[in-house]
């Protein structure tokens, strides 16, 4: 494996702890579970993007690039991590965010979005085609004379998947030293990187590990492992590691998000079980869908006593602020102000 040979930043406090959550496996009465604290990063608020944003500036450094190009949605965790990590390393960084209309900004600025202007980020907000238009800066930049260095949505390619790879690793070594034997894995996933490095790592490692990917997006399983059968052969490949993940290693579960970010009571109840239980603060976009989905498997017969189940906390806390109103009412029992947030592409097709 040709970890150690990629060029690294160093930018993450690592190993992240690994840590029993005690109460809420006597709430559930059901499998132990420990959370793998990777909000715990260091970088900006924490969150997985930064194993991945380790070796893609190491990576931009090597080929001398002068500004790093990427977005994603208008309260991106990863966009935080991206702008955080940039200014790290001294480079300027090009954000193109996707909003409920083009040029849209908010009354206030509140959770992440206030951090990517702190940062100094140079922001577009477009309704459709950010994608598109990301890749026409880095065009009109190279045409410039400039030298752009493009990270798709979430640092999800080969190189940012290796970062995960290093994760299950640390993971290992973790469990060996607490005497336990980790049966499942449950994580958030959006653009993949994670899942592709945690998966490919697992099966690499001879882990036994089962990894469960819940979607930020509803309905998506089926495209949603292409993408990792794919980019997990990519990270093989670029790290010639001769395992290979198949579609019995990719397990996706698409059915606890109703849209990504949208509200829901699965993911309010996750967020103040967490807090009430453990005083684990967990997101709104990310974290809430996947504790959701362990809670539900705990409850329902899924996960039993013989199970240890890590939860992969990926970060994204900045957001919940954004969601006050929402969490004021769940706390409250009142009915939710909104179930689409304001910033959401979708919210004004409602």
């Amino acid at each position: 494996m040709k970890l150690n040979t990629l060029p690294r930043v160093d930018l993450a406090v690592t190993p992240t702890p690994l840590q029993p959550l005690p109460n809420l496996t006597e709430h559930l009465q059901g499998p132990r579970i420990l959370v793998k604290r990777d909000d715990l990063t260091g970088l900006a608020f924490g969150g997985n993007k930064t194993r991945k944003l380790e070796y893609l500036m190491g990576d931009a450094l090597q080929k001398g690039a002068d500004v790093i190009v990427t977005g994603a949605g208008f309260h991106s965790n990863w966009c935080t991590q991206t702008a955080a990590a940039a200014r790290k390393v001294g480079l300027p960084l090009i954000l193109i965010k996707s909003g409920p209309r083009d040029g849209y900004i908010p009354e206030s600025w509140d959770g992440n979005h206030l951090l990517h202007r702190l940062f100094g980020a140079d922001i577009t907000i477009l309704k459709e085609d950010s994608a598109q238009r990301r890749h026409e800066v880095v065009e009109e930049l190279k045409a410039q004379g400039r030298n752009p260095y493009y990270i798709p949505v979430g640092g999800s390619n080969a190189i940012g998947a290796s970062g995960y790879i290093r994760c299950v690793l640390e993971l290992l070594t973790q469990s060996v030293e607490q005497g336990i034997r980790i049966t499942h894995l449950y994580h958030a996933t959006g653009s993949g990187g994670t899942q592709t490095g945690l998966a490919l790592g697992a099966k690499a490692l001879n882990t036994g590990i089962s990894v469960v990917g819940v979607s930020t997006k509803p309905g998506d399983a089926v495209s949603k492992t292409r993408l990792l059968l794919s980019l997990s052969e990519e990270t093989a490949e670029l790290l010639e590691i001769d395992a290979r993940v198949t579609p019995d290693d990719i397990n996706v579960l698409a059915e606890y998000s109703e849209g990504y970010g949208y509200v829901s009571e699965a993911k309010m109840e996750a967020i103040k079980l967490c807090a009430e239980t453990e005083g684990l603060i967990i997101d709104p976009v990310y974290t809430a869908p996947a504790m959701a989905a362990l809670i539900d498997h705990a409850r329902n017969g899924t996960l039993t006593e013989d199970d240890t189940v890590v939860f992969l906390h990926t970060g994204g806390t900045p957001a919940l602020f954004a969601y006050k109103d929402a969490l004021k009412a769940h706390v409250k029992g009142e009915p939710f102000p909104w179930k689409i947030p304001e910033w959401s592409p979708d919210k004004e097709q409602y």
